[in-house]
């Protein structure tokens, strides 16, 4: 699930990530959090799309931590993601580096998410990446 997010948002399919969170909440800290698939897929309007359907970007997630308690079927992890984003006319550059806290549960021998928070954003420019970027990460111009 974890890479899950990282390919869906990667490759442009801005539903599929938003679909992970249909049971669940994504919120970037400081700014208001999102509750199910509509409403992420509502703050995933503000990432650019660029000619070849994607936004040119790739997550990388780091320094996984994961505890999963299989008798509660719950799971917490916390990991860092570092996205780099280049396109014709954007150098390849890191424009944002944060802290994921993730919390699951299994919900009829499926896992899903039940809360991702991301902390502590050290934010690059945004400029290519997306419109309004403060509406969803708090301090970020575009």
């Amino acid at each position: 699930m974890i890479n899950q997010y990282c390919f869906t948002l990667d490759t442009g399919n801005k539903r599929g990530m938003a679909e992970l969170f249909e049971h669940g909440e994504w919120n970037v800290e400081g700014a208001p959090p999102c509750r199910g698939t509509e409403e992420v897929l509502a703050a995933l309007a503000h990432v650019r799309m660029y000619p070849d359907g994607t936004p040119r970007t790739k997550h990388v997630t780091t320094n996984v931590e994961l505890s999963i308690d299989e008798e509660a079927g719950t799971a917490t992890a916390q990991s860092y993601c570092t996205v780099f984003q280049q396109t014709d006319e954007f150098p390849l550059q890191a424009n944002f580096v944060g802290h994921y806290f993730d919390d699951f549960e299994r919900v009829d021998g499926t896992w899903r998410w039940k809360k991702r928070l991301i902390r502590n954003p050290l934010l690059g420019d945004f400029s290519a990446n997306m419109t309004d970027a403060g509406d969803v990460v708090p301090g970020a111009s575009s």
